[in-house]
């Protein structure tokens, strides 16, 4: 099982987001986990080479499992995303990203970007959780072969 590492992070009244080129869809920054790397490692590092932000005080906001069909009914490709967020950031933000345009988002404009269904999800519970609370949310969310969101469930932990 793959898995994914994303970090929420509060900077100058919004959150950072990429838009990737292949769909036009909004992501946090993240990436896959390296060998040898925990999971913090991987998001502090991912943060620094799509963003060019350093981040301290990361929080785990959720765990998800996000399953998608490779055929009706069938669910070959699952992989955990693993989410955290931080408002403790310094440095500069890069203009460019190798990843995609880099933008500051307004809570507003989440709404309406062209993003992945359950990933919004994701993004608003961390919201609304707050970027300093120990809730860690834990999920599942599973997509048709072509990304459409079939069905979904989201519990905060203890």
């Amino acid at each position: 099982m793959q898995i994914i590492v994303n970090t929420c992070l509060r900077f100058n009244e919004g959150i950072v987001m990429i838009q990737k080129p292949r769909r036009g869809w909004w992501y946090l920054p993240g990436g896959k986990v390296d060998a040898g790397e925990t999971w913090l490692e991987a998001a502090v590092r991912e943060v620094r080479e799509e963003t060019g932000l350093i981040v301290g005080n990361v929080t785990l906001a959720g765990i998800y499992l996000v399953r998608t069909q490779t055929s009706p009914g069938v669910f070959e490709d699952v992989r955990t995303i693993v989410q955290f967020a931080t408002e403790d950031i310094s440095g500069e933000m890069n203009v460019h990203s190798r990843e995609g345009k880099l933008e500051v988002v307004s809570l507003q404009q989440l709404e309406k970007l062209p993003m992945n269904e359950g990933d919004r999800w994701m993004v608003k519970n961390t919201l609304a959780t707050g970027f300093e609370s120990q809730v860690v949310h834990f999920g599942k969310f599973s997509y048709t072969a072509a990304e459409e969101l079939l069905d979904w469930a989201i519990h905060p932990g203890i």
